[in-house]
């Protein structure tokens, strides 16, 4: 029996349907990569949704269940608001920054009804800034959070009847950010670009050596952890030129310090 599944990314950044099979061709290279050594079991782009711009997918073969469960815990689905749990994580990207002065939302891929989790200004203090009475545009502009943005999520409440879910950083979002400040590094965040393509580009301009990594979090959201004495604005002003319409912004820990005073 073929199995389907709707995948957790999303896919934008493309402006033709040439540019759209690109993307689709290079996601189902990443596909197999995630589920090497299954040759007689066949996965399937059926189409790309409108609404919320995800793969629904098709797994057909002797190892399907295997192949469906495996895609679960790797890359991540849709999520149903009724099966949401208090306490559970959640892989997700910010939205509308800027917006609105009380908090920030998180896409966590929820649906029926589509819903968006908060994690409100006082929490966003007491994580981010050391309890310190800074705004949310302070908040934002320390830490240069742009709309995609990755982070984890640990729900804090459901108000079913309300439809709405308030939410805290998971531990594993936090501990990047002292990471960047405890090593004294600066990173690149950049929206809208595979890994393969972002390591490309690094080549081409011969930044390769000057990074530590490239952090996935989703398959067009990636955040480079740039070696200590290597400037984020530099790095963006020269990939900038070769990732088409990228989003990008720079992680600066002197920035970050900045909130706690």
């Amino acid at each position: 029996m073929v199995k389907k599944l709707v995948l957790y990314d999303k896919i934008y950044n493309f402006s033709s349907e040439k540019e759209q099979r690109a993307l689709q061709n290079r996601y189902l290279k990443y596909l197999g990569e995630k589920v090497k050594g299954f040759p007689s079991t066949n996965i399937n782009i059926k189409k790309l949704r409108a609404f919320d711009s995800r793969f629904e997918i098709e797994i057909d073969g002797p190892e399907e269940v295997f192949m469906f469960n495996l895609i679960k815990k790797e890359i991540g689905t849709i999520v149903n608001f009724d099966e949401l749990k208090e306490g559970k994580i959640y892989k997700g990207t910010m939205v509308d920054i800027g917006k609105v002065g009380f908090g920030i939302f998180v896409d966590c891929a929820i649906l029926n009804p589509k819903t968006d989790v908060l994690i409100p200004l006082h929490a966003l203090r007491k994580q981010l800034c050391n309890g310190m009475l800074k705004s949310l545009s302070e908040i934002v502009k320390a830490y240069d959070f742009i709309d995609m943005f990755p982070v984890y999520v640990k729900i804090e409440s459901i108000d079913e009847e309300q439809k709405r879910v308030l939410g805290l950083l998971d531990n594993s979002t936090l501990n990047l950010f002292q990471k960047f400040i405890k090593e004294n590094i600066e990173g690149v965040f950049i929206s809208g670009q595979s890994k393969g393509q972002v390591k490309k580009a690094l080549v081409k301009t011969g930044h390769l050596r000057d990074i530590v990594s490239i952090e996935r979090f989703g398959f067009l959201e990636n955040i480079v952890l740039l070696r200590e004495g290597t400037q984020s604005p530099g790095i963006i002003s020269d990939i900038g030129k070769l990732l088409k319409n990228s989003k990008f912004s720079a992680i600066k820990p002197n920035r970050i310090k900045s909130l706690y005073n």
